[in-house]
């Protein structure tokens, strides 16, 4: 079974565009063991630049040492994780429940699975949604990120993790079960 608990992951977000450039912005994201009740830390890009030099831990003993009200006020990531109701999907969502991430359970089949994770992911103290849809259609994926943005204003974290097999050879696959 897949985990994420005790890792790090990266987030990517687009800021803005200016002229021809993008601007980007980028931030680890650490669960933080002797604080649980904070979930996770970020460290934003600067403190990567700096780590070399041992600027991190400077950074995160001021983080830690700030005031309890202002560390509350911290936003978790918001993640999507398509095909979430079993298997792999169901690892990520619940790793990223536990590690303090909100969390929309996408799944196309198994909606009493996907309830399951939604309620294991909030008795962790986490926030769940469940959401059923089919990828492979657009208006359901439309309508699952607007779901996500409605109720928790942005999305940062997407896990592409639906699929499915069609068995056969390359030279015999028509195009359509390709696109599947």
């Amino acid at each position: 079974m897949a985990s994420l608990a005790g890792s790090n992951f990266i987030a990517f977000k687009s800021v803005s565009n200016f002229g021809d450039r993008r601007v980007s912005q980028f931030s680890q994201w650490t669960p933080i063991q002797s604080r649980p009740s904070m979930g996770l830390q970020c460290r934003s890009r600067s403190a990567f630049a700096s780590s070399a030099q041992g600027g991190v831990r400077a950074q995160v003993a001021a983080v830690e040492q700030a005031i309890p009200d202002v560390a509350q006020k911290v936003e978790s990531p918001v993640a999507i994780v398509t095909g979430a109701s079993r298997g792999i999907g169901r690892a990520v969502a619940l790793s990223l429940g536990k590690a303090g991430c909100k969390v929309l359970v996408n799944y196309a089949r198994s909606s009493k699975e996907a309830e399951e994770v939604s309620r294991e992911i909030e008795a962790y103290g986490g926030q769940a949604l469940t959401f059923g849809g089919d990828v492979s259609k657009e208006v359901d994926v439309e309508s699952m990120i607007k779901t996500a943005v409605d109720a928790w204003g942005t999305v940062d974290i997407l896990v592409n993790n639906a699929g499915i097999t069609r068995d056969t050879l390359l030279m015999r696959m028509k195009k359509s079960q390709w696109q599947e």
